[in-house]
């Protein structure tokens, strides 16, 4: 699973395009209203912002952080640890801006665990603005950065695992063509206690059958 763009490609899709990264980007994806990027260290001021603006709303639906989660320099090495794995193509992780307002991160869409071989899989999670809710921009990244991993790291399977209290994410995933799978008992720790989870999958159509 190589990807192989550069920077001055673009390439027109029905949901996305490819398009020039900014100077704080190494791959941005733009869709009718968002832009998609997979950020450099230099973005981890926008991070930290971002996260800060919603630690509160987030809470109950992520891990627990110390207080310098929430600082600059912690995201700096996050952002450097993504990139580490963007670039050995173990994962994908994109930040979301609007078009209007590209220097305010209003979201996080990862693809991560990326397994090739038999497998061809990867798991997926995302987060989103508190102020954002109900744009639909959510399923609006998720649609096209989905085309975009199916595409061009010709997977064959993503997962998704969602706490069965989170409506409105279950409702997002469903739109997005994702099915119930299953039901993961203590799967994830969420808030300071494993948590089950329910499991939906997304199958790439193209590629159902070896050749």
């Amino acid at each position: 699973m190589i990807l192989k763009i550069k920077s001055e490609t673009i390439l027109k899709m029905s949901r996305y395009e490819i398009i020039t990264p900014n100077k704080n980007a190494v791959l941005s994806l733009q869709t009718k209203r968002l832009v998609l990027s997979v950020y450099k260290p230099s973005a981890a001021l926008a991070v930290a912002d971002y996260l800060i603006r919603n630690r509160d709303f987030h809470k109950r639906y992520s891990q627990r952080q110390k207080e310098k989660y929430f600082t600059e320099k912690e995201q700096k090495s996050y952002l450097k640890f993504d990139l580490k794995q963007f670039r050995e193509n173990t994962q994908v992780g994109f930040w979301i801006a609007t078009i209007d307002d590209q220097n305010r991160i209003i979201g996080r869409l990862s693809f991560y665990s990326l397994i090739g071989g038999c497998m061809n899989s990867c798991f997926v999670g995302y987060h989103l603005d508190q102020q954002e809710q109900g744009k639909g921009y959510m399923k609006e990244a998720l649609l096209a950065s989905c085309d975009f991993m199916f595409k061009y790291y010709r997977l064959h399977r993503i997962e998704a695992d969602i706490l069965p209290t989170n409506e409105r994410s279950i409702a997002c995933v469903t739109s997005c063509g994702f099915t119930k799978m299953g039901y993961n008992v203590k799967f994830m720790e969420i808030d300071g206690r494993y948590q089950d989870h329910v499991m939906f999958v997304k199958l790439n159509p193209e590629v159902e059958n070896v050749t």
